[in-house]
Protein backbone atom coordinates (compact mmCIF):
# COMPACT_ATOMS: atom_id res chain seq x y z
CA UNK A 1 0.00 0.00 0.00
CA UNK A 2 1.81 3.07 -1.24
CA UNK A 3 0.28 5.66 1.34
CA UNK A 4 -2.26 5.06 4.16
CA UNK A 5 -6.15 4.61 3.06
CA UNK A 6 -8.18 8.13 3.03
CA UNK A 7 -11.95 7.24 2.43
CA UNK A 8 -13.89 9.64 -0.05
CA UNK A 9 -17.34 9.28 2.34
CA UNK A 10 -17.71 8.12 5.80
CA UNK A 11 -21.05 7.07 6.71
CA UNK A 12 -21.49 6.49 10.48
CA UNK A 13 -24.70 5.14 12.14
CA UNK A 14 -26.41 6.94 14.04
CA UNK A 15 -26.31 4.65 17.78
CA UNK A 16 -22.64 4.85 17.55
CA UNK A 17 -21.73 8.22 16.91
CA UNK A 18 -20.52 8.54 20.59
CA UNK A 19 -18.89 5.82 20.70
CA UNK A 20 -14.69 6.38 21.25
CA UNK A 21 -13.78 4.85 18.17
CA UNK A 22 -16.02 6.80 16.35
CA UNK A 23 -14.62 10.38 17.41
CA UNK A 24 -11.33 8.85 16.71
CA UNK A 25 -11.89 7.85 12.85
CA UNK A 26 -13.64 11.24 12.48
CA UNK A 27 -10.42 13.44 13.95
CA UNK A 28 -8.45 11.34 11.71
CA UNK A 29 -10.09 11.98 8.55
CA UNK A 30 -10.59 16.23 8.45
CA UNK A 31 -12.52 17.39 5.39
CA UNK A 32 -13.87 13.90 4.57
CA UNK A 33 -17.69 14.16 4.23
CA UNK A 34 -19.59 12.32 7.21
CA UNK A 35 -23.34 11.34 6.37
CA UNK A 36 -25.16 10.24 9.70
CA UNK A 37 -27.49 7.31 8.52
CA UNK A 38 -30.40 5.86 11.06
CA UNK A 39 -29.45 1.90 10.16
CA UNK A 40 -26.37 0.76 8.69
CA UNK A 41 -28.29 -3.01 7.56
CA UNK A 42 -30.74 -0.50 5.76
CA UNK A 43 -28.17 1.46 4.38
CA UNK A 44 -26.29 -1.50 2.84
CA UNK A 45 -29.64 -3.54 1.37
CA UNK A 46 -29.89 0.04 -0.71
CA UNK A 47 -26.43 0.26 -1.96
CA UNK A 48 -26.56 -3.55 -2.84
CA UNK A 49 -30.05 -3.17 -4.75
CA UNK A 50 -29.52 0.31 -6.17
CA UNK A 51 -25.54 1.96 -5.78
CA UNK A 52 -25.39 5.39 -7.07
CA UNK A 53 -23.60 5.87 -10.44
CA UNK A 54 -20.05 5.70 -9.91
CA UNK A 55 -20.21 4.28 -6.30
CA UNK A 56 -17.27 2.31 -5.23
CA UNK A 57 -17.44 0.49 -1.81
CA UNK A 58 -13.85 0.25 -1.11
CA UNK A 59 -13.58 4.37 -1.05
CA UNK A 60 -16.67 4.91 1.31
CA UNK A 61 -16.44 3.72 4.90
CA UNK A 62 -19.34 3.03 7.09
CA UNK A 63 -18.95 3.05 10.92
CA UNK A 64 -21.46 0.71 13.19
CA UNK A 65 -21.82 -1.70 15.45
CA UNK A 66 -21.26 -5.19 15.24
CA UNK A 67 -24.41 -7.19 15.68
CA UNK A 68 -22.93 -10.18 15.51
CA UNK A 69 -19.89 -12.29 16.78
CA UNK A 70 -16.53 -10.98 17.17
CA UNK A 71 -14.83 -13.96 17.59
CA UNK A 72 -15.23 -17.04 15.47
CA UNK A 73 -13.27 -20.38 14.25
CA UNK A 74 -11.56 -20.12 10.87
CA UNK A 75 -14.12 -21.40 8.17
CA UNK A 76 -11.53 -23.89 7.13
CA UNK A 77 -12.31 -26.62 9.59
CA UNK A 78 -13.70 -29.58 7.27
CA UNK A 79 -12.69 -32.90 7.45
CA UNK A 80 -11.16 -33.48 4.44
CA UNK A 81 -8.54 -31.07 4.79
CA UNK A 82 -6.15 -29.87 7.84
CA UNK A 83 -6.75 -27.01 9.48
CA UNK A 84 -4.86 -25.23 12.33
CA UNK A 85 -8.00 -24.46 14.34
CA UNK A 86 -7.48 -20.49 14.12
CA UNK A 87 -9.64 -18.06 15.88
CA UNK A 88 -10.42 -15.24 14.12
CA UNK A 89 -11.36 -11.88 15.99
CA UNK A 90 -13.57 -9.85 13.43
CA UNK A 91 -12.59 -5.93 13.78
CA UNK A 92 -14.63 -5.37 10.30
CA UNK A 93 -15.47 -6.28 6.72
CA UNK A 94 -14.06 -5.59 3.50
CA UNK A 95 -10.37 -4.37 2.38
CA UNK A 96 -9.43 -1.61 0.58
CA UNK A 97 -6.78 -3.57 -1.36
CA UNK A 98 -7.81 -4.92 -4.45
CA UNK A 99 -6.36 -8.61 -5.38
CA UNK A 100 -7.78 -10.04 -8.06
CA UNK A 101 -8.10 -13.48 -6.14
CA UNK A 102 -9.74 -11.99 -3.22
CA UNK A 103 -12.63 -14.64 -1.79
CA UNK A 104 -13.87 -11.63 -0.26
CA UNK A 105 -15.21 -10.32 -3.58
CA UNK A 106 -17.86 -13.49 -3.79
CA UNK A 107 -18.09 -13.95 0.43
CA UNK A 108 -19.63 -10.63 1.54
CA UNK A 109 -22.45 -8.77 0.70
CA UNK A 110 -21.81 -5.93 2.11
CA UNK A 111 -20.49 -3.34 -0.54
CA UNK A 112 -19.02 -0.97 2.09
CA UNK A 113 -15.84 -0.84 4.05
CA UNK A 114 -17.14 -1.77 7.35
CA UNK A 115 -15.16 -1.12 11.00
CA UNK A 116 -17.13 -2.31 13.72
CA UNK A 117 -16.49 0.95 16.83
CA UNK A 118 -18.10 -1.20 19.43
CA UNK A 119 -14.98 -1.77 20.94
CA UNK A 120 -15.92 -2.99 24.46
CA UNK A 121 -17.88 -5.62 23.09
CA UNK A 122 -15.12 -7.51 21.64
CA UNK A 123 -13.20 -6.90 24.39
CA UNK A 124 -15.53 -9.04 27.06
CA UNK A 125 -16.41 -11.26 24.45
CA UNK A 126 -12.59 -11.97 24.13
CA UNK A 127 -12.60 -12.16 27.98
CA UNK A 128 -15.25 -14.59 28.11
CA UNK A 129 -13.70 -16.74 25.19
CA UNK A 130 -10.56 -16.97 27.61
CA UNK A 131 -12.18 -17.71 30.78
CA UNK A 132 -13.92 -20.56 28.63
CA UNK A 133 -10.68 -22.09 27.56
CA UNK A 134 -8.30 -21.75 30.63
CA UNK A 135 -4.85 -22.75 30.61
CA UNK A 136 -5.24 -23.52 26.97
CA UNK A 137 -2.91 -21.24 24.18
CA UNK A 138 -5.49 -19.35 22.22
CA UNK A 139 -3.72 -18.40 18.42
CA UNK A 140 -5.97 -15.26 17.24
CA UNK A 141 -5.60 -13.47 13.68
CA UNK A 142 -7.54 -10.32 12.24
CA UNK A 143 -6.51 -10.57 8.61
CA UNK A 144 -9.40 -12.74 7.72
CA UNK A 145 -11.82 -10.36 6.60
CA UNK A 146 -9.66 -7.20 6.73
CA UNK A 147 -6.08 -6.81 5.95
CA UNK A 148 -4.95 -6.47 9.38
CA UNK A 149 -2.25 -2.96 9.16
CA UNK A 150 -4.20 -1.49 5.80
CA UNK A 151 -6.91 0.73 8.80
CA UNK A 152 -4.09 0.86 11.05
CA UNK A 153 -3.71 4.34 11.16
CA UNK A 154 -7.52 5.51 11.34
CA UNK A 155 -8.32 2.63 14.11
CA UNK A 156 -5.26 2.74 16.35
CA UNK A 157 -5.91 -1.06 16.41
CA UNK A 158 -2.92 -2.13 18.03
CA UNK A 159 -2.33 -0.16 20.66
CA UNK A 160 -5.80 -0.03 21.71
CA UNK A 161 -5.86 -3.88 21.87
CA UNK A 162 -1.99 -4.88 23.09
CA UNK A 163 -2.18 -4.28 27.12
CA UNK A 164 -5.34 -6.99 27.10
CA UNK A 165 -3.03 -9.44 25.21
CA UNK A 166 -0.35 -8.76 27.50
CA UNK A 167 -2.10 -9.39 30.31
CA UNK A 168 -2.98 -12.87 28.88
CA UNK A 169 0.05 -14.21 27.93
CA UNK A 170 -2.06 -18.23 26.89
CA UNK A 171 -3.62 -15.64 24.33
CA UNK A 172 -1.74 -14.51 21.33
CA UNK A 173 -2.62 -12.26 18.60
CA UNK A 174 -1.41 -12.68 14.55
CA UNK A 175 -1.80 -9.60 12.45
CA UNK A 176 -1.99 -10.24 8.71
CA UNK A 177 -0.90 -7.98 6.05
CA UNK A 178 0.29 -7.08 2.58
CA UNK A 179 0.79 -3.74 3.24
CA UNK A 180 4.48 -1.93 4.94
CA UNK A 181 2.53 0.29 7.38
CA UNK A 182 3.97 -0.59 10.48
CA UNK A 183 4.15 2.60 12.61
CA UNK A 184 2.21 1.28 15.49
CA UNK A 185 4.34 -1.10 15.94
CA UNK A 186 7.22 0.53 15.80
CA UNK A 187 6.44 3.25 17.97
CA UNK A 188 6.35 0.56 20.92
CA UNK A 189 7.65 -2.65 21.72
CA UNK A 190 4.95 -4.93 21.19
CA UNK A 191 6.71 -8.28 20.54
CA UNK A 192 5.49 -10.10 23.20
CA UNK A 193 1.96 -9.51 22.06
CA UNK A 194 1.72 -9.55 18.50
CA UNK A 195 3.26 -12.25 15.51
CA UNK A 196 2.85 -10.35 12.41
CA UNK A 197 2.67 -12.09 9.24
CA UNK A 198 3.21 -10.84 5.59
CA UNK A 199 1.57 -12.40 2.74
CA UNK A 200 4.02 -13.03 -0.64
CA UNK A 201 3.67 -14.54 -3.90
CA UNK A 202 6.07 -14.24 -6.46
CA UNK A 203 6.61 -10.90 -8.04
CA UNK A 204 4.67 -11.18 -11.09
CA UNK A 205 1.71 -11.98 -9.15
CA UNK A 206 2.32 -8.97 -6.32
CA UNK A 207 2.87 -6.21 -9.21
CA UNK A 208 -0.03 -7.77 -11.37
CA UNK A 209 -2.89 -9.21 -9.32
CA UNK A 210 -2.64 -7.45 -5.88
CA UNK A 211 -3.76 -3.91 -6.44
CA UNK A 212 -2.95 -1.45 -3.58
CA UNK A 213 -0.98 -3.83 -2.08
CA UNK A 214 2.95 -2.65 -1.02
CA UNK A 215 5.63 -4.17 -2.85
CA UNK A 216 7.10 -7.61 -2.77
CA UNK A 217 10.41 -5.84 -1.40
CA UNK A 218 8.68 -3.34 0.72
CA UNK A 219 6.90 -6.01 2.44
CA UNK A 220 9.89 -8.27 3.23
CA UNK A 221 12.02 -4.97 4.50
CA UNK A 222 8.96 -3.92 6.66
CA UNK A 223 9.20 -7.52 8.76
CA UNK A 224 13.11 -6.83 8.86
CA UNK A 225 12.49 -3.62 10.55
CA UNK A 226 9.85 -5.43 13.19
CA UNK A 227 12.80 -8.42 13.76
CA UNK A 228 15.27 -5.71 14.47
CA UNK A 229 13.22 -4.49 17.29
CA UNK A 230 12.44 -7.84 18.56
CA UNK A 231 9.67 -9.31 16.99
CA UNK A 232 9.38 -12.53 15.54
CA UNK A 233 7.52 -12.72 12.13
CA UNK A 234 5.51 -15.54 10.05
CA UNK A 235 4.84 -15.60 5.71
CA UNK A 236 2.52 -16.90 4.11
CA UNK A 237 2.65 -17.92 0.84
CA UNK A 238 -0.70 -18.43 -0.45
CA UNK A 239 -2.24 -18.72 -2.58
CA UNK A 240 0.13 -20.06 -5.30
CA UNK A 241 -0.53 -19.49 -8.62
CA UNK A 242 0.62 -21.67 -11.43
CA UNK A 243 1.43 -19.08 -13.54
CA UNK A 244 4.40 -18.98 -16.60
CA UNK A 245 7.20 -19.03 -15.06
CA UNK A 246 6.26 -19.22 -11.16
CA UNK A 247 9.39 -21.46 -11.06
CA UNK A 248 11.64 -18.44 -11.28
CA UNK A 249 9.06 -16.19 -9.67
CA UNK A 250 9.30 -17.92 -6.37
CA UNK A 251 12.59 -18.94 -6.14
CA UNK A 252 13.41 -15.37 -6.79
CA UNK A 253 10.67 -14.25 -3.53
CA UNK A 254 12.92 -17.18 -1.22
CA UNK A 255 16.07 -15.66 -2.48
CA UNK A 256 14.64 -12.16 -0.69
CA UNK A 257 13.56 -13.90 2.39
CA UNK A 258 17.32 -15.64 2.35
CA UNK A 259 19.31 -12.02 2.08
CA UNK A 260 16.97 -10.20 4.32
CA UNK A 261 14.86 -12.45 7.11
CA UNK A 262 16.83 -14.50 9.56
CA UNK A 263 14.88 -17.74 9.80
CA UNK A 264 15.42 -18.03 13.49
CA UNK A 265 12.71 -15.13 13.82
CA UNK A 266 10.23 -16.25 11.29
CA UNK A 267 7.69 -18.33 13.60
CA UNK A 268 6.05 -20.51 10.67
CA UNK A 269 5.14 -20.10 7.01
CA UNK A 270 2.20 -21.24 5.71
CA UNK A 271 1.34 -22.42 2.45
CA UNK A 272 -1.86 -23.10 0.09
CA UNK A 273 -2.43 -22.96 -3.67
CA UNK A 274 -5.30 -20.59 -5.23
CA UNK A 275 -8.46 -21.97 -4.80
CA UNK A 276 -12.23 -20.19 -4.83
CA UNK A 277 -15.67 -20.21 -4.60
CA UNK A 278 -17.01 -21.31 -8.29
CA UNK A 279 -19.23 -17.79 -8.49
CA UNK A 280 -15.47 -15.79 -7.92
CA UNK A 281 -13.94 -16.14 -11.39
CA UNK A 282 -16.76 -14.57 -13.14
CA UNK A 283 -16.57 -11.40 -10.01
CA UNK A 284 -12.74 -10.93 -10.51
CA UNK A 285 -13.00 -11.29 -14.23
CA UNK A 286 -15.70 -8.62 -14.57
CA UNK A 287 -13.77 -6.27 -12.02
CA UNK A 288 -10.30 -6.80 -13.79
CA UNK A 289 -10.44 -8.19 -17.28
CA UNK A 290 -6.69 -8.03 -17.48
CA UNK A 291 -6.24 -10.98 -14.99
CA UNK A 292 -5.47 -14.70 -16.37
CA UNK A 293 -5.17 -16.44 -13.10
CA UNK A 294 -8.10 -18.05 -13.70
CA UNK A 295 -7.30 -19.98 -17.08
CA UNK A 296 -5.79 -22.61 -15.52
CA UNK A 297 -7.01 -26.34 -14.78
CA UNK A 298 -9.00 -26.59 -11.88
CA UNK A 299 -11.40 -29.46 -10.29
CA UNK A 300 -14.12 -28.94 -7.53
CA UNK A 301 -12.79 -29.84 -4.41
CA UNK A 302 -14.22 -31.82 -1.05
CA UNK A 303 -14.92 -28.23 -0.15
CA UNK A 304 -16.80 -27.20 -2.87
CA UNK A 305 -14.30 -24.77 -4.02
CA UNK A 306 -12.29 -25.14 -7.15
CA UNK A 307 -8.57 -25.62 -6.77
CA UNK A 308 -6.17 -26.85 -9.04
CA UNK A 309 -5.72 -30.52 -10.38
CA UNK A 310 -3.96 -32.38 -8.00
CA UNK A 311 -0.79 -33.16 -9.72
CA UNK A 312 -0.18 -29.26 -10.34
CA UNK A 313 -0.29 -28.14 -6.28
CA UNK A 314 2.25 -31.28 -5.74
CA UNK A 315 4.28 -29.81 -8.24
CA UNK A 316 3.97 -26.18 -6.74
CA UNK A 317 4.79 -27.70 -3.18
CA UNK A 318 7.50 -29.59 -4.11
CA UNK A 319 9.69 -26.95 -5.60
CA UNK A 320 8.63 -24.38 -2.58
CA UNK A 321 9.29 -26.42 0.56
CA UNK A 322 12.44 -27.40 -1.17
CA UNK A 323 13.26 -23.61 -1.35
CA UNK A 324 12.02 -23.46 1.89
CA UNK A 325 13.95 -26.13 3.85
CA UNK A 326 17.30 -24.86 2.22
CA UNK A 327 16.91 -21.59 3.55
CA UNK A 328 15.50 -21.87 7.03
CA UNK A 329 15.37 -26.43 7.92
CA UNK A 330 14.43 -25.21 10.97
CA UNK A 331 11.12 -23.09 10.01
CA UNK A 332 7.96 -24.85 10.57
CA UNK A 333 6.14 -25.17 7.03
CA UNK A 334 2.67 -26.04 7.18
CA UNK A 335 0.04 -26.45 4.32
CA UNK A 336 -3.50 -24.63 4.64
CA UNK A 337 -6.35 -26.12 3.79
CA UNK A 338 -4.58 -29.53 2.13
CA UNK A 339 -5.49 -32.98 2.59
CA UNK A 340 -3.28 -35.42 4.40
CA UNK A 341 -2.39 -37.52 1.45
CA UNK A 342 -0.56 -33.87 0.12
CA UNK A 343 1.17 -33.32 3.35
CA UNK A 344 2.43 -36.88 3.15
CA UNK A 345 3.92 -37.09 0.10
CA UNK A 346 5.31 -32.84 0.37
CA UNK A 347 6.10 -33.09 3.93
CA UNK A 348 6.77 -37.06 4.56
CA UNK A 349 4.39 -36.98 7.33
CA UNK A 350 0.92 -35.04 7.72
CA UNK A 351 -0.49 -34.05 11.51
CA UNK A 352 -2.56 -36.90 12.76
CA UNK A 353 -5.66 -34.28 13.28
CA UNK A 354 -6.31 -30.72 12.99
CA UNK A 355 -5.64 -30.53 16.77
CA UNK A 356 -2.03 -32.06 16.36
CA UNK A 357 -1.70 -29.13 14.08
CA UNK A 358 -2.66 -26.64 16.35
CA UNK A 359 -0.70 -27.62 19.47
CA UNK A 360 2.43 -27.50 16.73
CA UNK A 361 1.92 -24.34 16.24
CA UNK A 362 0.90 -23.07 19.70
CA UNK A 363 4.27 -24.25 20.77
CA UNK A 364 6.27 -22.61 17.68
CA UNK A 365 4.82 -19.53 19.55
CA UNK A 366 4.81 -20.64 22.98
CA UNK A 367 8.31 -22.16 22.80
CA UNK A 368 7.83 -25.40 24.56
CA UNK A 369 9.01 -28.65 22.75
CA UNK A 370 6.65 -29.57 20.71
CA UNK A 371 6.59 -33.44 22.22
CA UNK A 372 4.97 -31.83 25.91
CA UNK A 373 2.45 -29.04 24.12
CA UNK A 374 -0.49 -31.38 25.02
CA UNK A 375 0.97 -31.49 28.69
CA UNK A 376 1.46 -27.83 28.78
CA UNK A 377 -2.31 -26.85 28.19
CA UNK A 378 -1.48 -26.50 23.86
CA UNK A 379 -5.01 -27.70 22.99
Amino acid sequence: MDRPFRPDTIFVEQAVESYPLTGSVLERCPGVPVVMVHDAAALVKQFQDDPPAGFNGKRNLLLCRNRGRFLEACPGTGRAYRCCQYLILNTGLGCPLACTYCVLQAYLNNPFLTLFVNRDDMLRELERSARLAPGRFLRIGTGEYMDSLALEHLTGFVPAIAGFFRQRPHLRLELKTKTALTASLQEHDYSDVFIVSWSLNAEAICSGEEPGAAALPERIMAARDLIDRGYRVGFHFDPLIAFDGWQEGYRATVELLKKHIPPERVAWISIGSLRFMPRLKHIAQTACASTAIYTGEFVTGLDGKMRYLQEIRLELYARLVGWLREYGPDIYLYFCMESPYVWERIMGAAPSSNWELKRILDCSISGCPRETCAENGHG
